[in-house]
């Protein structure tokens, strides 16, 4: 069971990995705006690598390190989501979203999932 835990995990993130790339470079607006040039786009994406960070200590960390990571992924990855949902309202406001805050919504959930299941797995 443990493995098939973190066969699910590894292609929930590769899955994640992949979506929260593009979301970076596809336009967040209709105007083709992208999110380094929306005011917080810099935390999303900050906030994204640490992500990123966590599934890797998942993946490859030992001990507490694979505890902490398998613990604050799911968390910070609802924080992320919050974020991403203020930034496509902030959109709406001046103009339709588009592509880029769609792929951000959805790479949150499978990254942070991701993490848990390879920490747990891993175990």
């Amino acid at each position: 069971m443990p493995r098939k835990l973190v066969h699910i995990g590894g292609l929930l993130g590769a899955f994640g990995l992949v979506t929260g790339a593009l979301s970076v470079v596809t336009p967040w607006t209709a105007a083709g705006v992208v999110i380094l040039n929306i005011k917080g786009g810099v935390w999303y994406v900050l906030l994204l690598f640490t992500l990123v960070a966590l599934l890797g200590t998942a993946a490859l960390g030992t001990g507490l390190g694979r505890r902490v990571a398998g613990l604050s992924g799911p968390i910070l990855s609802l924080a992320t989501a919050a974020l991403v949902v203020g930034l496509i309202t902030a959109v709406e406001a001046w103009g339709s979203a588009a592509g880029g805050g769609w792929l951000a919504l959805a790479s949150m959930p499978l990254l942070g999932f991701a993490c848990g299941l390879v920490a747990i797995g891993r175990v």
